[in-house]
């Protein structure tokens, strides 16, 4: 997992440049959006799968486990394409600090899991308790997903294990970076553009996802 930074202006401003370098230098892949542009002060919210991993359901066409034992799958037609993610976020010190949720929709006809490069519609609700929330909105990509890991892990019966970076976030802005649509209470005025930054280290038969995830906010 990339060094937690915390949340407070001060830690961002110190952090952003080492901590977006060692995460390029992870992976040359990475796009250059995924790191600040002058004058933007970053800000992140940080989760491992395996600590701060909820739950996680969807219509069973992304190739995902879903977990805790029991919960419902989005079975109906109209919400067949969608997943649903639920997770806490932790700040520099590994302190949970919030919570969250994800939430997806697939092109009908295409998965993730089959296909090399899949794009769909997601968003983003990060909640600080007594601080507000903020909403986020972004295009996402598989990457290579499907054939490189899931597809392999299926076929192999085996646990795929690597060390892959990928900057998720492909759009809806031009630049490639999600858009911060707003927020409330302290960030009621926030505004800016965000990544999602995924580093995968293990996809289970069963279709677990052994992951850290960070939320990049740029903020103007």
């Amino acid at each position: 997992m990339p060094r937690v930074r915390h949340l407070g202006l001060r830690s961002a401003l110190i952090a952003a440049a080492t901590l977006c370098g060692s995460a390029a230098a992870a992976d040359e892949r990475l796009p250059a959006y995924s790191e600040p542009l002058h004058g933007e002060r970053v800000i992140s919210f940080h989760a491992n799968m395996a600590h701060h991993g909820i739950a996680i359901t969807h219509g069973g066409t992304v190739g995902l486990g879903t977990f805790p034992p029991g919960i419902p799958p989005l079975s109906e037609p109209a919400i067949s394409n969608g997943l649903m993610l639920n997770l806490k976020f932790a700040d520099a010190d590994g302190n949970v600090i919030g919570f969250g949720g994800e939430f997806e929709v697939f092109p009908e006809g295409q998965s993730p899991a089959r296909a090399e490069d899949v794009r769909w519609q997601t968003g983003w609700v990060v909640v600080i308790p007594a601080r507000g929330m903020i909403f986020l909105e972004q295009i996402e990509h598989s990457g290579g997903l499907g054939p490189r890991v899931i597809q392999k892990t299926k076929e192999t019966g085996v646990d795929w294990v690597g060390d892959w970076w990928i900057t998720t976030t492909v759009g809806p802005l031009k630049s490639g970076r999600g858009r911060i649509v707003g927020g409330t209470g302290e960030f009621a005025d926030i505004r800016g553009e965000f990544v999602e930054i995924d580093h995968l280290t293990r996809f289970t038969v069963d279709g677990r996802m052994e992951l850290d995830l960070e939320l990049r906010l740029f903020v103007n």
